[in-house]
């Protein structure tokens, strides 16, 4: 048997098993359950026992000053807010992560929402997503409180201190309940919601770009979940899948990571995981082609790619033909004979 169809077997044999172990550790959707958690800000805790990092699904809460005095700092955002916010941004097309006064306000409420606890569960999604980009545990933190489970993740959104985030796609478990959350919340005009809070001043701006982005990603799932011509990079085991289709035409969906043309072949990144990405690759006799894409269009949202796959020193990468190879709304394969 030729060496390379050797590797291609154990790297299907070691997809699958990744795959099926992260749908069936841990008893399935749940991670554990713990009795201490140290609340850095609003959504990062650390939890005693927790062998890894956790990011929090469907909240995005502010940022707080975390070195340093932290009441002055504090303090001085609040002088000058919302200009520090404004002036930090600059001429960002898309609204930005910064230290906040209401950053603080809610790390406060959180560390006191979490002494009240008696322990708390980690509990996932869906069983195929289990880490993000990071390696983080993706999780919803319910909290065990006089015998009462109250989902921490929900509970942010109906105070006010965090909207309901869809930025990397919708709840599957909870969705109707953040949705409510998020109506009730502005309704009683809570936190981000109250004008007088000293909050991020755009939320307009940015849930109009969660939504797309999450609207995208639905529009994937509902489309071309089932065929395995698509590959979401970003999610578990499909870098891996994506490596086996190698000679293959296939479309891949996810997010633009780093453009590199300092020097040929010119390089453009689609994510997937912390320094594990897949190239689009453009050589020299390509420079009209790479000129032609608008990617400026595509910053901060989900394109699809189509491409043939080509392997090289192990790690997939896309040969594309057309400018029309890359897009914002789904590219049709012709159907498999």
């Amino acid at each position: 048997m030729p060496h390379r169809h050797i590797s291609r077997v154990v790297l299907l044999v070691l997809c699958t098993l990744f795959i099926v172990a992260a749908r069936a550790g841990d008893g399935g959707l749940i991670i554990g359950t713990y009795r201490t958690v140290t609340v850095v800000d609003g959504d990062t805790f650390k939890i005693e026992g927790l062998g890894r990092s956790i990011r929090f699904l469907c909240i995005d809460t502010e940022e707080t000053p975390k070195r340093g005095d932290v009441s002055a700092l504090v303090e001085e955002l609040r002088r000058q807010w919302p200009g520090i916010y404004t002036r930090e941004r600059g001429e960002s097309a898309f609204p930005i992560k910064h230290d906040s006064p209401f950053g603080y306000e809610t790390a406060m409420w959180a560390k006191q929402w979490f002494a009240e606890a008696d322990s708390v569960r980690l509990e996932r999604d869906v069983t195929s997503q289990v880490y993000d980009y990071y390696g983080r545990y993706l999780a919803y933190i319910i909290a065990f409180k006089k015998g009462r489970a109250v989902n921490f993740n929900v509970e942010c959104v109906r105070l006010g201190y965090s909207p309901y985030s869809v930025k990397y796609g919708p709840s599957t478990r909870f969705n109707d309940a953040f949705v409510a959350a998020q109506k009730e919340a502005q309704a009683a005009r809570r936190g981000i919601w109250n004008a007088k809070s000293a909050c991020y001043p755009d939320y307009t701006e940015r849930l109009a770009w969660w939504g797309q982005r999450g609207a995208a990603i639905g529009e994937f799932d509902r489309r071309f979940a089932d065929d395995p011509r698509y590959f979401f990079l970003g999610r578990d085991g499909e870098y891996e899948r994506l490596a086996l289709a190698s000679s293959q035409t296939v479309v891949a969906f996810g997010a633009l990571g780093a453009i590199r043309q300092a020097r040929f072949p010119y390089l453009v990144e689609l994510m997937h995981k912390n320094k594990l990405s897949c190239n689009m690759v453009f050589f020299e006799t390509m420079q009209p082609l790479f000129a032609a894409i608008p990617w400026t269009t595509f910053a901060q949202r989900f394109v699809y790619v189509r491409g043939k796959v080509k392997v090289y020193d192990g790690k997939p990468e896309l040969v594309i033909e057309s400018a029309k190879d890359i897009s914002l709304t789904p590219i049709v394969l012709a159907k498999a004979r």
